[in-house]
């Protein structure tokens, strides 16, 4: 079904369109150019507006306001007579017939003059003589030199809507090139055209038109405004129902008027030129708004190339103003030189500065993304088109110019002069290129061989990759270059000693390995190549005969600071290897040598690294551990001392009381401290502990701090995770199995319990133990005793449980799925953890400690946060809690690349992934102004916050001495003082 809609059936219409109006554009160059004059220029009135040329000697001239009533053989009544007068006067005349008696030839000259019957202003009759003759061509040299400039932005208009048929912004600068290809056109011959039904109703749609497709251009590029998104209709119905009225009106009255109903003493310009005063201000008023939506594009398009792009053209428009404005004052004030075509290389200026800013803004700033669309060969091949085009016009208005001084100017001799010339030129430059190939395939092979052996070994040598792969690619890229259909190459080891085969290329080699002190090795010690010609079989020296036994022709050593690193074997080829062959191998050598020492000192260095890279974190642990242990046993000092000053109850009390040494657990809020003050109490008991919380919020490591600060701190401490493991095998891991209790128990087994005995087990999500094993672990916190799978003997244990648990246990245990007396005995001692939403003033202080952490696996050197990347950090809900804020750290360590996390380091959906419940630190829900003021909040206070509270414990533990403190912080002192200085507490 066809219909607009349809994107394809749209676009075929549109280009329909464009082709009408390039035909239209010639049709009205060529009407034109075959057009009479008689030098009377006259507008809406058979009335004189300035004075003639070519008047017959000892006639009168006409004078302005004259009115022509007789021209030739034609009764002049209204404008268009007078226009198609010299025409129909030209289709008369016969040069073989009686020269009527309007007619006279000029026997000297051979001019030809008819005659012209006027009325002056005083009212009189008069008789003259104008010489007719063909219209002016160089009054064309505007059009012309603009229809090569607005041809050239038509084709990549075409090209740009061919490409992207759904771009409304692509559509509509289409559309503008058509209309202003037609409009223009017409504009620069309008008086002439006039009298032809179908160019001047065609000039006339594509001129009303023009303002409103350049607004509507202004409306979608580069964006479409906000007032078209929300009143499409109502913003499109102003935008064409206003000129589309006047365009009826002018259509309407104004070809009826110029052509059936004006009369000499009712001049049409009476009912026209208001109606084209009006035309001109609808076009000002659409004018005005489209530097109005250009404007308003530079204040508020966000992308810098786009603004560039808008701003260039607001340029463009906002110079074309004056040329404009210049020509809109010869209308109004200067009439008659507006109908002498005074406004005519105005017009050409205002069009040549907005075609020269669009041009700037698509070389330049990518245009229509225009780069996008135009590949390199393309983009090669319009320059050479545009090139050819200013080479065709400079050869056709130089063509002009000598006919119209030497013979008579006719515009088909100036094309097939022209068009001969580009034809030319063109079979030439072809010929030209095509030979210049020839000869460099011929005349340069080596430099193409040695260019294509440089790219390829470039790019291996980029890789580093291992010496092997190494080898077998330039083996490949010599041997593709050289022409040999087989090759070796023997890199050096180190054990044993020698030479071993690292690539070959055909058939492989017998040998496989080559001594150092084998000839050919000592033969190549001096860096020079090795042949053994195939002519020369079973003579020549015992390097030569070696390596022919190694399927060889020549031979190449690979050196490095004079040692020999490996050989390069060529067999034969077509030709024999010639000097040209030689200096190839040898440089190709050179470079090999680099590659192959670069990639085994990569691989060294490769190695060395990560073995001080293991070292370092081994350092970097122990540092960790043993600062830990410092500022305990300070803490621990600081506290006894002041327990031993009865009278300084207020400064013990100020004192913080040791927290747990536990890698992992970072935090100084408030929450995270009573948290760490509770595991300390009930770590000195064997209550069982039943660690709370979502997932992620370190239960796991909670549950090793109160192991470690316990009295079993010394015993085994012992981890299961429940939800791992099936019913069946948690049975057995718990509590072991006897051999033969069941299939594949082929050994007695010691279960967690045995292994934990004295010490500490850790039942990680035990919300997901089944009902079987809740009845054993019932048993095990009663009586202190197990039995292993298949054994009815009992064991005493003596060990503390620690379980933990993100589940609802009280929901479970409604469900019939939990055991409520084996809750009962787990809920001992429980400790809610909480999530990272409830502690949001440590999130600071853990993203610094997750960064240095995933530095050091990732091999990095980040060392810093940026500010706006932890207020975004802080203003996270983190639904995964800590291990969701470590992934995120860690993904943007990795994509970092200098030593300061950004915020466009950080992963994406962080910022649209606040989750369901945001809440502040005190587990409400946030208000909108909290929202809005989080992500955009200044961190300098609250990093000059973290680092006076860390500064001031440090020296609180060190009882105010500086290098005591300095080290526990693991700074230098005079660093210490320095921030000191800073926050302001020296």
């Amino acid at each position: 079904m066809f219909s607009l809609r349809n994107t394809y059936t749209r676009q075929y219409v549109l280009f329909a369109i464009g082709a009408g109006v390039l035909v239209y554009a010639i049709a009205v160059l060529a009407d034109v150019s075959s057009s009479h004059d008689i030098g009377i220029r006259s507008i809406f009135t058979p009335r004189v507006i300035g004075v003639p040329v070519g008047v017959r000697q000892g006639y009168p001239t006409p004078a302005s306001g004259d009115l022509i009533t007789v021209a030739g053989p034609k009764t002049v009544r209204v404008w268009s007579d007078l226009l198609q007068a010299p025409d129909d006067a030209s289709q008369e005349m016969d040069p073989l017939a009686t020269q009527p008696d309007w007619l006279w030839i000029d026997p000297n000259t051979g001019a030809h003059y008819i005659r012209i019957l006027y009325e002056n202003v005083q009212g009189n009759t008069e008789t003259t003589w104008l010489e007719l003759r063909r219209f002016p061509l160089e009054e064309m040299i505007p059009s012309l030199i603009w229809l090569l400039l607005k041809g050239a932005l038509f084709a990549i208009g075409v090209v740009v809507y061919w490409k992207r048929p759904n771009d409304e912004a692509a559509m509509r600068f289409y559309i503008l090139c058509v209309i202003t290809l037609g409009a223009y056109i017409g504009g620069y011959h309008w008086t002439q055209i006039v009298t032809e039904p179908v160019l001047s109703i065609t000039f006339t749609i594509c001129a009303v038109l023009l303002p409103v497709a350049s607004l509507h251009f202004y409306l979608v590029f580069p964006r479409k405004k906000p007032w078209l998104e929300r009143y499409p209709r109502t913003t499109l119905g102003i935008l064409y129902g206003v000129p589309l009225a006047n365009l009826a009106c002018l259509i309407g009255f104004g070809e009826v008027y110029v052509r059936l109903i004006a009369e000499p003493d009712a001049p049409a310009r009476d009912y026209l030129r208001p109606l084209i005063f009006v035309s001109f201000g609808i076009a000002a008023v659409w004018y005005v708004a489209s530097s109005a939506s250009l404007m308003h594009s530079v204040f508020t398009v966000e992308d810098p190339m786009e603004r560039k792009q808008v701003r260039c053209i607001s340029i463009g428009i906002f110079l074309s103003l004056f040329p404009i404005g210049h020509s809109l004052y010869i209308v109004l004030a200067e009439y008659a030189r507006f109908a002498e075509g005074a406004v005519t290389w105005p017009m050409f200026g205002a069009s040549l500065i907005v075609t020269v800013a669009f041009a700037i803004g698509m070389t330049r700033y990518r245009l229509m993304e225009l780069d996008q669309i135009i590949s390199s060969s393309v983009g090669y091949f319009l320059v050479t088109f545009l090139a050819g085009l200013m080479y065709y016009g400079v050869v056709f208005i130089g063509t002009l110019f000598y006919n119209r001084f030497v013979s008579s100017p006719t515009l088909p001799a100036a094309l097939t002069v022209s068009t001969t010339a580009l034809l030319f030129v063109l079979v030439l430059d072809a010929a030209r290129s095509r030979l210049q190939k020839a000869l460099d395939r011929r005349l340069t092979r080596s430099k193409s061989q040695l260019d294509e052996t440089l790219q390829q070994m470039s790019q291996a040598v980029a890789q580093l990759i291992d010496p092997h792969a190494l080898a077998q690619r330039l083996l490949s890229a010599a041997s593709d270059t050289l022409g040999a259909a087989q090759g070796a190459i023997y890199l050096r080891r180190a054990q044993p000693p020698g030479f071993a085969l690292a690539a070959h290329l055909g058939a492989a080699p017998q040998t496989q390995a080559i001594a150092l002190n084998d000839p050919l090795i000592v033969a190549l010690q001096g860096g020079l190549g090795l042949e053994c010609p195939a002519s020369a079989e079973g003579a020549g020296s015992p390097a030569q005969q070696q390596l022919r036994q190694l399927g060889g022709e020549v031979a190449q050593p690979l050196l490095a600071d004079g040692k020999v690193l490996a050989v390069l074997t060529l067999g034969s080829k077509d030709t024999p290897y010639r000097p040209d062959d030689w200096n190839l191998l040898s440089a190709f050598a050179q470079i090999t040598s680099v590659a192959l020492e670069s990639a085994a000192q990569h691989v060294a260095i490769e190695q060395l690294n990560q073995e001080l890279q293991a070292k370092v974190d081994k350092i970097a642990e122990q540092q960790r551990r043993i600062l830990a242990l410092q500022s305990q046993l300070y803490r621990q000092t600081a506290i006894e001392n002041a327990e031993k000053e009865p009278a300084n109850e207020e400064k013990r009390a100020s004192l913080p009381a040791p927290l747990p040494n536990v890698a992992g657990i970072v935090g100084s809020s408030p929450v995270v401290l009573q948290l760490l003050s509770v595991v300390r109490k009930v770590a000195a008991t064997d209550a069982v502990v039943l660690l709370r919380g979502e997932s992620g919020t370190g239960k796991e490591l909670l549950a090793r701090a109160v192991h470690d600060v316990s009295p079993r701190a010394a015993k085994p401490y012992v981890k299961v995770h429940c939800a791992a493991l099936s019913a069946n095998l948690l049975e057995s891991e718990l509590f072991g199995h006897v051999k033969g209790a069941f299939t594949g128990a082929h050994r007695d087994k010691i279960g967690r319990f045995e292994l934990a005995n004295g010490g500490t087990l850790f039942l990680d999500e035990i919300g997901d133990v089944s009902l079987e094993v809740q009845t054993k672990l019932l048993r095990v916190l009663q009586e202190k005793t197990i039995e292993r799978v298949g054994s009815s003997e009992s064991l005493k244990v003596d060990v503390r449980i620690i379980a933990a648990t993100h589940q609802n246990l009280e929901e479970l245990i409604r469900q019939g799925r939990f055991r409520e007396d084996l809750f009962y005995r787990l809920n001992v001692f429980p400790i809610g953890v909480p999530p990272l939403r409830e502690r949001r003033e440590d999130i600071p202080e853990l993203a610094v400690y997750f960064v240095q952490q995933s530095a050091q696996r990732c091999k990095k050197s980040v060392m810093h946060i940026d500010d706006d990347a932890l207020a975004m950090l802080k203003a996270q809900s983190w639904p995964g809690n800590i291990r969701q804020l470590e992934n995120a750290i860690e993904r943007g360590v990795v994509v970092a690349e200098t030593e300061t996390l950004t915020l466009q380091d950080l992963p994406a959906d962080l910022s649209s992934a606040n989750g369901d419940e945001p809440a502040t630190s005190n587990g409400a829900l946030p208000s909108a102004n909290e929202e809005a003021m989080v992500p955009t909040s200044n961190f300098r206070n609250e990093r000059d916050r973290f680092e006076r509270e860390q500064l001031l414990r440090a020296l609180t533990t060190a009882a105010g001495n500086k290098a005591e403190a300095a080290r526990i912080l693991g700074i230098a002192r005079s660093t210490l003082v320095s921030r000191m200085k800073k926050l302001g507490l020296d």
